[in-house]
């Protein structure tokens, strides 16, 4: 009887616990290259957190993708220099971690390696960090279990183990989270409501065999890197290949912006340009639809109104085409939500982002916050945000984020006298990576203390969240130094000429000039409030009333050392600031010995450590 009685107990406590023991104070949807960089943060700060990955392995998107399987982000092994977070400036495809024997440099000597090696990269990854990710579990019905209110401040978000967030999995088990991180990227084929689109085939099922485009005509809709990818993969067999696409080509050497044309891709330029019947034509595919004839199987592009002039959509028009491919790009993919739940998206050509606020929250819902390449609304085509090498700091960035709003666990900083401020900002000028690959974005602030003639140093902050700085990094400051890596204001741009004969600023009299990347120092006297960034243009920060702002000249190596060029006058902008003489305090031999591989004799306190 009693032994009845105890299984008895034991089923009811059972049941009444099932949902407890799947609860985690972070949940993490998706273990690509964020979810996992995300859990190694968690992981290290011993967070209670796991991540749920629908797939086999991690980093399933690159099981598939690219189709052609090279990937076009930077594998540079050399660059010359000792220093890890400089190199990191150029190797774009490693995740963040102390363990250097874990870079993506050691996979491969190519520069653009192949994408089977990121798939292994990032399962290694994980496993040798034995983060707590489950595979095969597909998670759907993800909403809040109660009303959300639209406000989070750090009092109010301050405490963990409460359940905020129910959702099921494939086989309908229960899972509970107090905070929800969507790190599931861009998944979904983008396929636009256009009349006979089912006649195109999908990047995502395009064939791989080249020979069934032997003597082909193909029809190309879309003109990003995966267009241009398919087209390099087949213009071999193909009789020729037109593009359509309602913009012109946006060049990643003219623009800026890694996710434009990249020169990898670029061959069908040449033969376009030099008359070899391929084509590139700038119409509004909204505008058409794809029609097909009964007879031949051919198909053609047709514009829907037919009372228009003769243009480039009737001379369209006597083109018929033996394949269409669709390479429109991708979306988010909503599956995850409960039907009640409604996600705003952003407006405009980044609709396929859900619309986040500037900490990476939702704005529908408090505690849900977005991760990896659905950061990237926030810097589209402003900077890196929608890759590896510019999301791994973004990762960091919600790590910090989450430390103190429910751990009060403040920003890290170092502290230090202003007479060793040139130095560490000729350090970090140098070394820095996160504000190099996320230029415009990620900034370093430095707090003036004039009291006591001290300066509190704060790596990679998000530039738009300096107004909120006390709420998200626990640190109050009326006098503001930031420094900042941006390229020239009117330089770059599709329809630029960047290789012009004066696209370098050679005089240190004309640093403002700069057009390449190069470091800025804003100082602002009192404090930023939101107004301020109304009008900024992408990549620049505020000019106030009171702002003192300061370019250091561009150099090709991005190796500002240089005691006239680079250090002299920085170290003035710097006296007129703070009206202290730092001539003596200053390492002028910095340069010559090249110190970036060594230690500065500069005296901190670091005042929290990731």
């Amino acid at each position: 009887m009693k032994s009845i009685l105890f299984l008895f107990l034991f089923l009811i406590n059972y049941i009444l616990t099932l949902d407890q023991e799947h609860f985690h104070d972070y949940c993490i949807i998706g273990a690509g290259p964020a979810g996992i960089q995300l859990a190694y943060f968690l992981h290290k700060a011993k967070r209670d957190y796991i991540a749920y990955e629908r797939s086999s392995q991690a980093g399933s998107f690159f099981i598939n993708y690219p189709r052609h399987r090279q990937l076009i982000s930077i594998n540079k092994r050399n660059t010359g220099e000792k220093n890890r977070k400089f190199n990191l400036r150029h190797d774009w495809n490693s995740l963040l971690s102390n363990d250097d024997h874990l870079r993506f440099t050691h996979r491969s000597k190519k520069l653009f390696p192949s994408a089977d090696l990121m798939v292994n990269y990032l399962n290694d990854f994980y496993r040798h960090h034995n983060l707590h990710i489950q595979l095969n579990i597909t998670i759907k019905n993800l909403k809040p279990i109660s009303e959300q209110t639209t406000t989070c401040s750090s009092k109010d978000c301050s405490f963990l183990s409460t359940a905020r967030f129910r959702m099921n999995d494939q086989y309908d088990n229960s899972y509970t989270c107090g905070i929800v991180i969507v790190a599931t990227g861009l998944s979904i084929p983008n396929i636009p409501p256009i009349d006979g689109i089912d006649l195109a085939v999908g990047y995502e099922n395009v064939s791989l065999v080249t020979e069934e485009f032997e003597n082909k005509s193909v029809l190309i809709l879309g003109r990003g890197n995966a267009a241009f990818e398919v087209a390099q993969h087949i213009y071999d067999a193909t009789n020729y290949i037109h593009m359509i696409s309602r913009s012109r080509v946006r060049n990643a050497y003219a623009t800026h912006y890694v996710g434009d044309l990249r020169a990898i891709n670029n061959q069908l330029l040449d033969t376009y340009q030099l008359k070899s019947l391929d084509a590139l034509v700038e119409i509004d595919l909204m505008e058409h639809e794809l029609l097909q004839n009964p007879v031949d199987g051919r198909i053609q592009i047709k514009y829907k109104i037919s009372d228009t002039d003769i243009n480039i959509h009737e001379r369209q028009e006597a083109v018929a085409y033996d394949k269409v491919i669709r390479c429109l790009g991708f979306k988010f993919d909503d599956s995850i939500w409960h039907p009640d739940v409604k996600i705003e998206k952003n407006l405009g050509r980044t609709n396929k982002y859900p619309k986040i606020q500037f900490d990476y929250q939702s704005f529908d819902y408090d505690h849900l916050y977005f991760t990896g390449t659905l950061m990237h609304s926030i810097d589209f085509r402003k900077s890196s945000g929608g890759f590896i090498h510019g999301f791994r700091y973004l990762t960091q960035t919600l790590y910090r984020i989450f430390e103190y709003r429910y751990h009060e666990n403040k920003w890290p900083s170092i502290t230090f006298s202003w007479y060793s401020l040139t130095n560490y900002l000729i350090k970090r000028m140098n070394e820095a990576d996160g504000i190099y690959q996320m230029f415009g974005q990620l900034v370093d602030v430095i707090l003036i203390d004039r009291i006591n003639r001290q300066c509190r140093f704060i790596e990679e902050y998000p530039a738009r969240l300096l107004p909120r700085l006390e709420e998200i990094a626990g640190y109050r400051s009326e006098n503001l130094l930031i420094l900042n890596m941006q390229y020239g204001m009117n330089y770059s741009g599709a329809g630029r000429d960047v290789f012009a004969f004066d696209r370098v600023s050679a005089s240190v009299d004309t640093a403002d000039r700069s057009n390449f990347l190069h470091p800025v120092l804003y100082y602002y006297d009192s404090s930023l409030e939101e107004i301020d960034f109304e009008n900024v243009k992408a990549g620049f920060l505020p000019l106030t009333s009171s702002t003192r702002i300061h370019h250091i000249i561009e150099n090709v190596l991005t190796s500002w050392m240089e005691p006239t060029e680079h250090i002299l006058p920085l170290r003035i902008f710097l006296e007129n600031i703070l009206h202290v003489n730092l001539q003596q305090q200053t390492v002028i031999s910095y340069a010559r010995k090249k110190m970036l591989q060594q230690k500065l004799n500069i005296s901190v306190r670091v005042y929290s450590e990731m």
